[in-house]
This record gives C-alpha cells, structure tokens and sequence, in this order.
C-alpha cells in the first residue's frame, strides 16, 4: 500500500525554509534530479531572432498550482531545473513584448525539454497563445539511451499479473531475465544488454529500492499507483552508479486539486474457465482474484495534497503432477524385523545390496529418507513412529503397520505432520 503526502510552502515561513532545505539537500537533489524529475530551458527571442535577456519564464503546473520561475541571462537562455515530471502552462514575458502562453507542455522523468520561446512586441498585458507547443519538444543535450514508458501505456498495454515493470519490455534491447521474479530474493525480471536481473538498479521517487544484501528488487508500488517510469538502457549519468545492467526510474502518482480516485478488480474463477487437461481430477479448485482502489485530492488546496493506493491478490488453486507415484513406489524391506514401505524397486534393490555387505548402518537411514519421501508423495503427511530398540525414526503410511522387536518396555510416540 502507497500513501503519499505533498505540500508547498508559503507566507512569511517559506523563506527560511526553502534556503535551510536547499542548503541540506542541496548535494542529494541536484545530483538526483533526473531519477524522478526534470528540466525545462531553451532560448527566448524576439521575432527577428535577437535574444531576449532579462525575460521571465514561468513553469505553472494547473493540478497542483505548482510553479517555479527564472529569468533568462544575456544570451537569453533560461533553465527551469528539477521539475516534477506532469503538465504545465510555460509563460514568458518581457518588457515592450507581449506575454507568451504554452498551454500544455508535457515534460517526462529524466527529460530536459527544451522548449525557444519567440516574444511579439506589443504590450506586456497582451498576450500570445501557442497551441502546438508539443511538437516542439527537443532534447539537444541527451546522451543517454532511454526510454520513458507513459501513463498512456501503463493504462492500454496488456500486463500479466499487474508486473508494470514488464512494459520495459517493450524495449528493444530489454529482455525477460531467467532468475527468480518472485520469491524472498526476486530480481527485476529484466534483462539489459545480456547482463543478469540482479545487476539493474530500480528506484522509485528517486529513493533506492533495491535490497543491498542480495541485490534484488524490493517490493514494489501498485500499478496504479504509478503515473510513468523511465528506462535507462546505456551511457546513464555517474549518479546512477552501482549498476552494470540498466536503470529503471519509477516516479508515482501524486494528488491534485481535484478529489479523484478508481476501485478495480480482476477475478479468474474454475466456473468460468476451462478445466486444465492434465489436471488429475476432476474439479481442480482455481481462483484467482486481484483487486485494489485509489485516491487523491487536496487537503489544502494549492498546497498540500495525498494519494493512497491499494492492491492485494489472492490465490486459491493446486498444484498437480502426471506421474505415477502410486505405480513406482510399490516396493517394501525388512531390516531387523521393522519393515519399511512406500519405496521404489531400485530403492530397494539398493537396500538389499547395503544388508548383502553388512552395511546395515547405512541401510537403515537410506530406508527411513526413502520410505519418508514415499509416505510424502502419496498421502501429503509424513507419520513417524520412534522405537528406542533401533533408534532411529520410522516412517509408516497411514492404516499400515509396523513390526518391532518386542520386548521393549519404552512406548510409541507418534508424531504427524506436514
């Protein structure tokens, strides 16, 4: 389960605050800034192509109010740096020129959009609109090789098991990796240019989440908790050491000034599914069920703002074999008068060969493992009877019986068992 919390600071307190934080984080954040954020800059001119210096460029994001603003030097260039990746409304304004609007400019994690504004003189209290900003988006000094997965494919692509990691697939140079996706030490599943699961590095908001002890990939956030990721595949920053694979960049959802949120859920049931054909009986119990909501919206509007998010699965189904256990383990020996059942005819035979040479010490536990193992596989519990004239532990199917040497003043102690 994710539960975010965000908040801006203002008023007479934000100040201090905001010098005291980046003075603190100052190392962490610019260092960090492509794991989970992004950069703005460009050129601002004028309609004959002269920079603009001194103008004022405004990065307003309308879902959260959002804004961060910077003034272009003499060569009118601006860089707007570490901004949550989302939509925003681009302004730029200068004296004798009107203010131009970019409506919707969409920047993703890890970017650095540059996005040349061109002012028109006229009055500053004008103002221009360009709708087709996007088209414009350009990322001049991108040496990596990336790729950023976006909400739109999380949404529509198809995912087994919600594994939102697996739509990095969808990379040519990315591939499924052969170790474990689940389990107490899963990899990442994937594959980056031949190197193994465990040598990617995941991180999710910017904050590592990989556990150092065996270099896998810890527990992850719901898919729809997600709003995109990027996938890092060669020549990624220093800050991105520890990795010989690939980087994969996670950065959740986050809320807004509207309240919004979904429940979904996602059933497979025996009832209306077909029945497995190597199953060995007749009605296999099969469900599966996968479910979970979301929520968010503003706690202070403008200010501060949360984003939960839930999902759960459950699985209630068998596990089966085709072999004929029941037909290989038909085999039985007597070793000082107990006998032990539920073996193999090579088991046994092999038994015989250990009595035949005197090895009975060793005839005796081969006979309890195997006979154990036997007991195991056809009834699904291991029963042992414990009898101080051989010393040693017995198993025994149930309803059979156990010959041992009588006098023993000691009494059975039965112990069953999964």
């Amino acid at each position: 389960m994710l539960v975010s919390l965000k908040s801006r600071l203002n008023g007479s307190f934000q100040i201090p605050c905001l010098l005291l934080l980046l003075l603190l984080s100052a190392p962490v954040a610019f260092g960090q800034a492509q794991s989970n954020a992004a950069d703005l800059q460009g050129t601002v001119r004028d309609a004959t192509g002269a920079v603009v210096a001194n103008a004022t460029v405004t990065a307003r994001n309308p879902g959260t109010n959002f804004s961060r603003s910077v003034t272009t030097n003499d060569e009118g260039f601006y860089r707007i740096i570490n901004v949550p990746p989302g939509e925003y409304e681009l302004t730029a304004e200068a004296t004798n020129f009107k203010k131009s609007v970019l409506p919707k400019v969409t920047v993703t994690v890890g970017q650095a959009a540059e996005f040349n504004v061109t002012l028109e003189p006229g009055q500053i209290s004008e103002s221009v609109t360009i709708s087709d900003a996007t088209s414009e988006i350009v990322e001049s000094d991108k040496t990596a090789v990336s790729t950023t997965i976006d909400q739109q494919r999380i949404n529509n692509l198809p995912i087994n098991e919600r594994n939102y990691l697996a739509f990095a697939l969808t990379t040519s140079t990315v591939g499924r990796d052969n170790g474990r996706p689940i389990g107490p030490a899963p990899t990442t599943g994937l594959n980056f240019g031949g190197q193994r699961g465990r040598s990617n590095l995941v991180q999710v908001d910017g904050a590592d989440n990989t556990d150092n002890s065996v270099n896998a990939s810890r527990s992850t956030v719901s898919q729809e908790a997600v709003q995109e990721f990027q996938v890092v595949t060669n020549s990624f920053a220093a800050e991105f050491g520890r990795s010989a694979g690939g980087v994969v960049n996670v950065v959740t959802k986050s809320g807004t000034n509207e309240l919004h949120g979904n429940i979904f859920g996602f059933l497979r049931h025996r009832s209306f599914q077909a029945r497995n054909a190597f199953a060995p009986i007749e009605d296999p119990p099969f469900t599966r069920a996968q479910y979970g909501f979301t929520l968010g919206g503003p706690l202070d509007k403008g200010r501060t703002f949360f984003f939960a998010a839930f999902e759960q699965r459950r699985r209630n189904e068998s596990g089966f074999f085709t072999s004929d256990v029941q037909g290989n383990l038909t085999s039985s020996v007597t070793i000082l008068g107990q006998t032990f059942r539920n073996i193999s005819p090579q088991q046994a035979t092999y038994i015989n060969q250990l009595l035949g040479i005197g090895a009975t010490a060793l005839a005796v536990p081969y006979a309890f493992l195997a006979s154990s193992g036997g007991s195991t596989a056809l009834t699904g519990s291991n029963p042992l009877v414990v009898f101080p004239g051989l010393g040693a532990l017995t198993p025994i199917a149930p309803g059979s019986t156990v010959d041992h040497p009588q006098p023993s003043p000691s009494r059975a102690i039965r112990n069953s068992g999964h």
